[in-house]
């Protein structure tokens, strides 16, 4: 059954994307249960880290379904990309582990996470040019901040998909890691994540999105309200006190 499977590890939530018959393509029930696992984890105070990945070892996700695109084409709901985007509007951090095809909306759904890592057999394929349609969900905006300019050009007109090699050189995915072994390292990065401030740990996150969308100066204002905030916080008098210990800080909930 079709399904956005989950689970939780410590304070990490994973979100399994659940079609292997068609290479963990979205249908629009699992599309509208991404997003609602995605506002869960946000709301969640024992959450610190989303991961998400596909089932299997053949596919992270290879877009949405035709057949269940087709069936829904007059309704609105059909082309909503807000599952897909919904990481960007999250405090919580939100690593993709890329295990095989990453294609179409499930391409959006990893450019909108803050973090990649990918499986040596990962693809990453941006076909829209090949089929007359535009690269949407954020692509020609995401794509040149991850990558050069001329890579993501290069990238969206070809329409050719990239490897896991290519897409490292790029700089579209953070870490290449053998196949099998994706869900692994990149829990071990979000448990390494999920033992910092969580407060400190959004308001990274939110000071580099700010830059992207609104500009260093507005990003600079930011940071500098920010720090004087965190600096009388509870997390940092925590984590001062614990180097001193020497000890572990413990952050408690977010």
């Amino acid at each position: 059954m079709p399904e956005i499977e989950t689970s939780t590890v410590d304070a990490v939530r994973i979100l399994t994307i659940s079609n292997e018959n068609k290479r963990n393509a979205f249908t629009d029930e699992m599309q509208a249960d991404l997003l609602r696992c995605l506002i869960d984890a946000d709301q969640d105070p024992l959450i610190r880290v989303v991961v998400i990945t596909g089932a299997g070892q053949i596919a992270f996700s290879s877009g949405h379904d035709i057949g269940s695109l087709e069936e829904s084409s007059a309704s609105d709901d059909a082309h909503d990309l807000k599952a897909y985007l919904m990481p960007l509007e999250m405090g919580l951090p939100v690593i993709a582990a890329v295990n095989g095809y990453c294609y179409g909306a499930g391409l959006i759904l990893a450019l909108s996470c803050d973090l990649r890592i990918g499986s040596e057999n990962a693809s990453f394929g941006s076909p829209g040019a090949r089929l007359g349609m535009l690269p949407e969900g954020g692509q020609i905006i995401r794509l040149p901040l991850l990558m050069s300019r001329g890579r993501a050009m290069e990238f969206m007109l070809s329409a050719k998909p990239l490897s896991a090699r290519e897409a490292h050189q790029s700089g579209l995915i953070n870490r290449v890691v053998p196949p099998g072994e994706v869900l692994k390292e990149t829990l071990c990065l979000a448990r390494d994540i999920a033992s910092n401030s969580p407060r400190a740990v959004t308001a990274i996150k939110r000071g580099i999105l700010l830059s992207e969308r609104e500009g260093h100066q507005a990003a600079l204002a930011y940071e500098a309200q920010l720090a004087k905030e965190l600096m009388h916080g509870p997390d940092a008098q925590e984590g001062i006190q614990s180097f001193l210990e020497n000890r572990e800080p413990d952050f408690g909930d977010r």
